[in-house]
């Protein structure tokens, strides 16, 4: 019961983290939004760029300021999901330990 509990831990955690990706890839940054707040608004490419990210899953994305002073920060992740996603993967591993050490 352990094994099978956490076998489907894990695995449901690997296919949230495998849609919140996909949905990041899919909708990037640039054509999606949403720009922050003092971000330059241009159809140029390079006012963005755009990076996957673990904390929370799915995009960060680096917005250059309209005032030229660097850049703006902003993600389009879900930190519930990911708390959600990680939290089944870590009890799944847990399960898998506690099964392993059980006495048979």
């Amino acid at each position: 019961m352990l094994v099978a509990g956490g076998v489907l831990a894990l695995l449901l955690a690997a296919y949230l983290a495998v849609m919140a990706v996909g949905a990041a890839w899919k909708n990037p940054c640039a054509r999606y939004g949403p720009a922050p707040e003092g971000a330059l608004i241009s159809e140029r490419s390079d006012v963005v760029t755009e990076h996957r990210s673990f904390w929370p899953i799915g995009s960060v994305c680096d917005w250059q300021r309209a005032d030229g002073r660097g850049t703006i920060r902003s993600d389009n992740g879900s930190i519930p999901f990911s708390a959600l996603t990680y939290a089944l993967a870590a009890t799944g591993a847990t399960l898998l330990i506690a099964a392993a050490r059980r006495p048979s």
